[in-house]
């Protein structure tokens, strides 16, 4: 364990993600033509940003929803307080490399009252199982229903073929993983973590595992439906499989671990998938993934200075009543 926590903490290790942004942004940025896309900026229509805001928006809002009934404390924790959390994490994110906002939000979750951290990973484990199949199943069926083959079929049906399983797995995993603790076996940390999490997961059964996952899919629509309105401000009417297929490798995109907030690692893909597989213009592409990329992260800031402002007015008013009781 000592060796790997070394490799880990590695500086060629750190550097490997903002390494891999850099080389992604280069090669994106070397097939420009800045002629194409800036044509393609002067046709886009500002004010359909709105809507593409506020869809994503509501993405963040049902994703904390979904977060607090995968962390299922005693008592309910406000939508407000775990979207609080996300936020945070996600603001930490544009700012650290390999996903360092994952280990924000866990830090900040775990002192969530009623919330253990086998209860936060518990809750990212089901995150990650249920969102990987839901993307894995976007991108499928957009391929499938848009005769679209190549990577992005390759790629959902692969992400449905490893995320499924995985899911059907869990309560075979807590039984094996709990026998072997009660069998008195060599039980090291990683080990009694994965064990924990995989019982809480276990423990959680499958009507909250139905609904986290009736607003994991509620959600990832609502972002679909905002790629899709990005698409009209560019003038394009696409096929409406086109969003649900960008949600996915989009997000799939997110998750590798490379530069801060994913520059370049997620442009790349964003812009083949458009350009491979549905036919657009290079140039068209290319604006599209880099308006979307700042659509994406737009919301964060938004909402955290809404939260803000809600803090605000809760205690201004709390002051005033104080004020006006004798």
């Amino acid at each position: 364990m000592r060796r790997l926590h070394r490799a880990l903490n590695h500086r060629a290790v750190r550097l490997a993600g903002p390494i891999l942004g850099l080389a992604c942004s280069a090669v994106f940025i070397s097939r420009l033509d800045l002629d194409e896309v800036g044509s393609a900026f002067g046709n886009l229509a500002l004010w359909w940003m709105v809507p593409v805001l506020l869809f994503g928006c509501v993405n963040l809002w049902l994703r904390a929803v979904r977060w607090g009934v995968l962390l299922a404390p005693v008592s309910p924790l406000p939508t407000a307080q775990l979207l609080g959390v996300g936020i945070s994490a996600a603001l930490a994110g544009l700012s650290l490399p390999a996903r360092g906002g994952d280990a924000v939000k866990v830090f900040l979750a775990i002192r969530l009252p009623g919330v253990k951290l086998t209860d936060v990973a518990a809750a990212e484990l089901l995150e990650r199982i249920v969102d990987g199949l839901i993307f894995g199943t976007f991108i499928s069926v957009a391929a499938l229903a848009g005769g679209v083959a190549g990577w992005p079929l390759t790629l959902g049906l692969g992400a449905v073929a490893v995320y499924l399983p995985t899911l059907l797995a869990i309560p075979i995993a807590s039984w094996y993983l709990g026998s072997c603790a009660a069998s008195g076996g060599p039980v090291w940390h990683p080990r009694r973590l994965l064990d924990h999490a995989v019982g809480a997961a276990h423990r959680r059964g499958p009507r909250l595992l139905v609904r986290a996952t009736q607003l994991s899919v509620l959600a990832w629509a609502a972002e679909a439906v905002s790629y899709y309105c990005l698409l009209v401000a560019f003038g394009w009417l696409a096929p409406p499989t086109l969003p649900f297929a960008a949600v996915g490798v989009a997000n799939f995109a997110f998750a590798v671990p490379g530069a801060p907030a994913g520059v370049g690692t997620f442009h790349m893909p964003v812009s083949s998938l458009l350009v491979d597989s549905f036919g657009a213009e290079p140039g068209l592409a290319a604006a599209y993934a880099v308006v979307l990329h700042l659509a994406v992260l737009a919301p964060v800031p938004i909402v955290w200075l809404l939260l803000a402002a809600q803090r605000r007015w809760v205690a201004a008013t709390v002051r005033t009543v104080h004020v006006r009781v004798p």
